[in-house]
């Protein structure tokens, strides 16, 4: 039974990018209907989150931390072996913003960009369209029929903010966003992209939707599955997105009543012994033996470009230079990794290290563990942190808009409750005690950065709706050869992947110059 249905999912991402009809007779609809809703709940597990070992060749990469390598988090180190030359030219297009980053010219199609969502969206269209045609318990119907509106949403939401402008430029309800897919039927028309706005919309209407149905239909389950909990999170950052701070206060605070645990990383042991940090680097705070602050996290593997080497040399692209000196506050990597003379000890249990003969690096965020895996890897979702601060910067921006004395103290509780689980109390300056606006938002935000690093395409969200700030780039694949690649506020927008054009003539590509 799950593998006919998970036939008649092949067939729908070309929906998104074009016709199918071609595809239609390969398999009967009496072969593909689902009978249950057990049925359809073993759909959503095996191919409506996306997984490790559904994603093929994609398998082994992070699908949420794609976007890192447009970031100011990540750096160019070249290729220090020639064995490394394929990894350094198969990102160098994305790692400059160039316009054929998803040509067969630049860095070919990444699926994860555009082809993964959508599928991800397709399973969950399948879902939605047989809930009330198949047999089973109705708590659990309405409960599945919940989940998968929020995570169909979950997945728009990362679409628009790859493909479309932020929602505080311009005009949201005349800028391009994409395309919605609602149904799973089978149709020739090719979609159209939509606005910004109506993408945003149906966001918070899936969304709102689906939270309220987990709520009133609750069915036990583990922290791999969005439940009403991750969905108020989600409405949280949502919100915070649109800039309505009042509801990105009352989503965090709705999480916050029921789950305010932050993991204390001074309760990790620090040791002076290197092999021993390099075996604890992988628990941290998706951890679920160790870490109780997740709402919602799945395990899925590194990106390729930042990945482990197993030969002599340097991984091309790396954890840039200041994220480092946020993370190592004034202490060299050595200090800190083999003698455990730390401050901020993330930067011991959210990050990967590398010893290279006499060169330590560190090469990516890693903030759970997956048991069997041989590189760095990483858990992907929601977690109070992120609640903490997406509640303290609402404050510190109505703070902004309309000076208030309570906002200041409410926006440093929350971010020195999270510093006081990150930092070391010898730390100084660990607790806070801002008073000027901009000062406190710009610590929101280096807090955001560090805590959030490599994690559900935090950083460059954050860009984009802070203003979408120049950002340089050096490049190149000799250390003589580097020259600077600079992002301009056009290029925070990334080009619909070429495939996805040849396909679907009704999509019109971002104009990024």
């Amino acid at each position: 039974m799950n593998k006919n249905i998970f036939k008649y999912c092949l067939l729908l991402f070309p929906l998104v990018l074009g016709s199918c009809g071609h595809f239609l007779e390969e398999v009967s609809q009496d072969e593909i209907k689902p009978s249950t809703v057990t049925d359809l709940e073993q759909l959503l597990l095996g191919d409506g989150y996306f997984n490790t070992e559904a994603q093929g060749s994609a398998g082994n990469f992070n699908a949420y931390c794609i976007t890192d390598m447009f970031t100011d988090d990540i750096k160019c180190n070249g290729v220090s072996f020639t064995g490394l030359q394929y990894t350094y030219d198969a990102y160098d297009s994305q790692f400059s913003w160039k316009d054929e980053m998803f040509t067969l010219e630049g860095d070919g199609d990444n699926i994860q960009f555009w082809q993964l969502p959508y599928n991800g969206i397709g399973t969950c269209n399948v879902i939605l369209d047989h809930l009330d045609k198949v047999n089973g318990d109705d708590v659990l119907r309405e409960h599945i029929r919940g989940e998968v509106l929020v995570l169909r949403s979950w997945y728009f939401l990362h679409l628009v903010n790859f493909f479309g402008m932020p929602y505080n430029y311009g005009n949201p309800g005349e800028n391009l966003g994409v395309p919605l897919q609602l149904t799973s039927g089978v149709t020739e028309e090719r979609l159209y992209r939509n606005t910004v706005q109506e993408v945003y919309d149906q966001i918070l209407k899936d969304m709102t939707q689906g939270y309220q149905l987990m709520k009133q239909n609750p069915v036990d389950k583990n922290s791999f599955r969005v439940g009403p909990l991750a969905a108020a999170a989600m409405l949280a950052r949502v919100y915070l997105y649109m800039e309505n701070w009042d509801k990105a206060i009352n989503y965090a605070d709705t999480v916050l009543r029921e789950n305010s645990v932050l993991l204390d990383l001074n309760n990790l042991a620090r040791t002076g012994d290197a092999s021993v940090v390099k075996q604890l680097y992988h628990s941290s705070v998706y951890d679920p033996a160790l870490s109780d602050e997740i709402i919602w996290g799945r395990p899925y593997g590194t990106s390729i470009y930042l990945r482990d080497v197993p030969i002599e040399g340097v991984a091309p692209y790396s954890i840039s230079d200041s994220l480092q000196n946020l993370l190592f506050r004034g202490k060299s990597w050595t200090a800190i990794a083999e003698q455990g003379d730390v401050e901020d000890c993330r930067a011991i249990f959210f990050f990967g290290w590398q010893k290279r003969g006499t060169i330590t690096y560190i090469y990516a965020p890693s903030k759970g563990t997956v048991p069997g895996f041989a590189t760095c890897n990483n858990y992907q979702g929601i977690r109070t942190a992120e609640v903490y601060l997406i509640r303290a910067e609402a404050y510190a921006r109505k703070n902004m808009e309309n000076p208030n004395g309570e906002y200041v103290r409410k926006a440093l509780v929350d971010l020195n409750v999270l510093r006081a689980h990150r930092l070391t109390a010898e730390t100084s300056g660990r607790d806070l005690d801002i008073t000027e606006a901009n000062e406190l938002f710009e610590a929101i935000q280096v807090e955001r950065r560090l805590e959030l690093c490599g994690e559900t395409n935090n950083r460059w969200f954050d860009l984009r709706r802070w203003g979408m700030p120049e950002i340089i780039h050096m490049v190149g694949a000799r250390e003589s050869e580097m020259e600077p690649a600079v992002l301009t506020e056009k290029q925070y927008v990334l080009p619909i992947p070429e495939e996805a054009l040849n396909r679907n003539g009704n999509l019109v590509q971002n104009i990024r110059k």
